[in-house]
């Protein structure tokens, strides 16, 4: 009786000779990339090297002008974010997104609340916003205006966002580049968490010292 290797698993995303161009400048000339599932990549270089434009194109917010994206091995056109959230690709951008006159949680749920008999129900966001928040550790009220937040507690409302939709890959562009060293360490542990998981991450950064 054979014994034979163990098949492998496609890498979480993969690109292939990926192409943008913005008028006469070239943000990405055939880029190729895999992405392991399950571990924390990180993508690095300096300002203006493409990782912004490459980091759109994988969450659908930018569409290439050439090449191939897979995600688990299949070929995809992400026609846009939702479509990447639906696949399982989230993304928080390095500017932040959140209605600062609404509470934390219309925040986690901004265009998806769930209903009962036809209104809000609040108390199932809270159910299904507790436990994210917990593991996250934001311990501010969820009635709490994202306006009255600091910067790395907003961030945390962000990830919690995409925490909710239980995506496979996350995406974090220049994610503490308003953070200071407690909350950069703070998030780099949920990272390795996440990781452990089995989320994949791709951490994009211009700070080799971070990485």
């Amino acid at each position: 009786m054979g014994t034979g290797s163990a098949p492998t698993s496609p890498p979480a995303i993969a690109v292939t000779d990926l192409r943008k161009a913005y008028g006469g400048i070239h943000a990405l000339t055939g880029v190729d990339l895999a992405i392991e599932s399950g571990h924390v990549h990180a993508v690095v270089g300096e300002n203006g090297a493409g990782k912004s434009t490459l980091m759109k194109i994988l969450a659908g917010a930018v569409r290439p002008d050439g090449g191939e994206v897979r995600i688990a091995g299949e070929a995809v056109h992400l026609a846009s974010p939702a479509d990447a959230r639906r696949r399982g690709v989230g993304i928080v951008y390095q500017e932040l997104s959140l209605f600062p006159e609404r509470s934390i949680l219309a925040n986690l749920f901004p265009d998806r609340q769930p209903t009962r008999f036809g209104l809000v129900d609040t108390a199932e966001m809270r159910r299904r916003a507790a436990p994210i928040l917990a593991r996250i550790g934001l311990s501010a009220d969820p009635d709490t205006l994202a306006g009255d937040l600091g910067v790395g507690e907003r961030q945390l409302v962000e990830l919690s966002r995409l925490l909710i939709e239980r995506p496979g890959v996350l995406i974090l562009d220049e994610p503490n580049s308003a953070l200071n060293e407690r909350e950069t360490q703070r998030l780099f542990a949920i990272l390795r968490e996440l990781s452990a998981d089995g989320i994949t991450v791709i951490y994009v950064s211009h700070r080799l010292e971070e990485v």
